[in-house]
């Protein structure tokens, strides 16, 4: 096999690497580079029970069993026959290992193996490292030629970047999978955006797209998050720069449309390549900022702390935000409507306010 040839498969196997379900398309590739019936590749974590990470071109439903039981019994596992692998040789057949009748009639081989033509594998231990053993193994079938000098050699000069391949791949399987329980929890927040450097919007869970979808005062327009009110956009413009060290990170009130409640934004600073789970949502590490917006409501509690209102006092201002009028009020409350005016004569005067339409836009943010 020429280098070129080589210099390709080489280049497959760390293209599979950065590939989700990658390393099954190349297990096939090299089924067929090593004629064999199957290619398997084989990670074994702990130093008394083994917990095996498979992949090969068997499927799932045929591979259960290894990963169950079998591999108890596979010989090429350390802790099971590792004293007979031959000292020096990191490639070797299981079928020199053991006299071919004992390995034929073996209940590994018998029960399992022979049922999909793996009689004569060849295996290549990899160098995982800590507690983790793996080998790659290519499987003919008991009629099957015996596997060449140039063969075993090719599969010597791709060893290493099998390794390497294997625990590129590995952990990018293990980020895939943080990634999804990262998107679960992302969706469980307040409504968040994931913004470039420039305002884009990478990545919204699925209150911000409730939030954008109703009369609010934030959109995206152009693929940047945006504020309907110029002056506020103006406001969010100057908040998406570059952060001063030391600086918290800003807060900004947007108004609403007529009456509708105005949005509080959260601006938090971040960067992609500190939180790998951002890049892997997002595919891209120019993540910029984490926007966070929540519909700011008043509470009685908070309107008796800021205004020294009372509490009959906050309860009718609440009254009055969800639209309620003076003889509704009063109904409500089964007072006077003489009695609400005075009270509302009070709130005016508490919270500054010059009368109802001024108390709207004082506690909605407009």
């Amino acid at each position: 096999m020429d280098e070129d040839q080589v210099g390709a498969l080489i280049e497959k196997i760390y293209n599979a690497a950065f590939e989700e379900g990658g390393w099954d398309a190349l297990l096939q590739t090299l089924r067929t580079q090593f004629h064999a019936s199957h290619t398997s590749l084989v990670v074994f974590s702990g130093r008394e029970v083994y917990s095996p990470f498979a992949v090969s071109t068997l499927d799932a439903v045929s591979l259960e069993p290894y990963s169950v039981y079998y591999h108890k019994l596979d010989p090429a596992i350390p802790g099971n026959n590792i004293a007979l692998v031959p000292k020096n040789s990191r490639v070797f057949s299981i079928v020199d290992l053991l006299r071919r009748a004992a390995w034929i009639n073996s209940e590994f081989h018998n029960d399992f193996l022979k049922n999909y033509d793996m009689s004569l594998p060849l295996v290549r231990y990899l160098d995982e490292g800590g507690d983790r053993t793996a080998y790659f193994v290519a499987h003919r079938p008991e009629s099957g030629k015996e596997y060449s000098q140039d063969e075993i050699n090719l599969l010597h000069t791709l060893a290493p970047h099998l390794n390497l391949g294997l625990r590129i791949y590995r952990e990018l399987t293990g980020a895939r999978a943080k990634a999804a329980v990262f998107e679960t929890a992302f969706d469980t927040l307040a409504a968040t955006f994931l913004l470039d450097h420039a305002g884009r919007v990478l990545s919204l869970n699925k209150k911000a797209e409730t939030l954008l979808s109703e009369n609010s005062p934030l959109t995206v327009l152009n693929g940047r998050l945006t504020a309907r009110h110029p002056p506020d956009n103006a406001r969010l413009a100057a908040a998406l720069a570059p952060p001063v060290p030391g600086a918290p990170p800003p807060e900004l009130v947007l108004r609403g449309p007529a009456y509708c409640p105005g949005v509080r934004l959260g601006i938090t600073p971040v960067n992609g390549h500190d939180i790998p789970l951002f890049f892997d949502v997002t595919h891209t590490a120019r993540v910029a900022f984490l926007v966070t917006a929540v519909m700011p409501g008043p509470t009685v509690q908070n309107l008796i702390t800021r205004y020294g209102l009372t509490r009959a006092e906050a309860e009718i201002t609440l009254l009055l935000l969800e639209g309620a009028k003076a003889p509704q009020i009063a109904a409500h409350r089964e007072t006077s409507i003489g009695t609400v005016n005075s009270q509302l004569k009070h709130i005016y005067a508490k919270t500054g306010a010059d009368g109802h339409a001024g108390l709207l836009a004082l506690l909605l943010g407009r």
